[in-house]
């Protein structure tokens, strides 16, 4: 036999056993790395679970912060005060109905008050001072001033201010808060300014008439959205002094 065969023979017999214990090396390698690939797919998927949890968490808890700011802002808005002339002093009972029309209203022929007027007509005007004060000149407590004269109207010092960007520069007496309430028209001109700023339907009937003004000027803005009524007293002034104008 050649010997070089054999020793080629030999050799690749060596070589052979090599060629085995690599692939079983490459085996164990490769039942290791599929280990490891589950083990990362299964860390993965508790990750993910565990995110999805988060978000879930994060959403819940975001949803009642909304919850919890609407039930807020609602509150608010029905537990706001309002900017008006409500009444300071308590009415007198059993009083009689004293009304007085505005300037020249004595002059004119009464008719009946059309609906869906923006301005309170003269006939209006004085059922809100009849409905306010029965034309008695009121004193109002203003917030930081104390009482002050306000008028038959009882226009109180925020109500006043409310109209102050309707009221003409260079009205100079609409200007000072204490001369214009005690006189009859600077004071009407503030009373069509508010209507004119907060006109609203405050009964919710579909119209927007002189009932609604009245209300408008006793509630303020929010008692009219509020759609508050007026105390028996005032609403039984009201009612006379609509009939007596002929106003429905």
């Amino acid at each position: 036999m050649n010997p070089v065969t054999s020793s080629s023979v030999a050799e690749l017999a060596q070589n052979g056993e090599g060629f085995e214990t690599d692939a079983s090396k490459v085996a164990e390698h490769q039942e290791y790395a599929d280990a490891l690939s589950m083990s990362g797919r299964g860390r993965k998927r508790i990750w993910s679970r565990r995110s999805c949890d988060v978000r879930k968490v994060i959403s819940v808890g975001a949803i009642f912060i909304a919850l919890l700011l609407v039930i807020g802002a609602i509150y608010m808005h029905l537990n706001q005060k309002h900017r008006l002339g409500r009444l300071n002093i308590p009415p007198k009972k059993n009083e009689d109905l004293n009304v007085v029309t505005a300037a020249g209203v004595a002059a004119q022929t009464i008719t009946t008050f059309q609906p869906s007027t923006s301005q309170p007509s003269a006939e209006c005007l004085a059922c809100i001072a009849t409905t306010a004060t029965n034309n008695v000149p009121a004193t109002c407590t203003n917030r930081g001033r104390g009482k002050e004269p306000c008028g038959i109207y009882r226009i109180s010092y925020d109500y006043w201010q409310d109209t102050l960007g309707l009221i003409h520069p260079e009205d100079s007496l609409a200007q000072d808060y204490k001369e214009c309430v005690v006189d009859r028209e600077c004071a009407e001109r503030i009373v069509r300014s508010y209507v004119e700023r907060y006109d609203w339907d405050c009964n919710g009937d579909g119209r927007i008439e002189c009932r609604d003004h009245v209300i408008l000027h006793m509630r303020g803005p929010g008692g009219c959205r509020r759609r508050e009524s007026l105390e028996d007293e005032h609403k039984s002034r009201m009612e006379k002094c609509f009939k007596y104008m002929d106003i429905i």
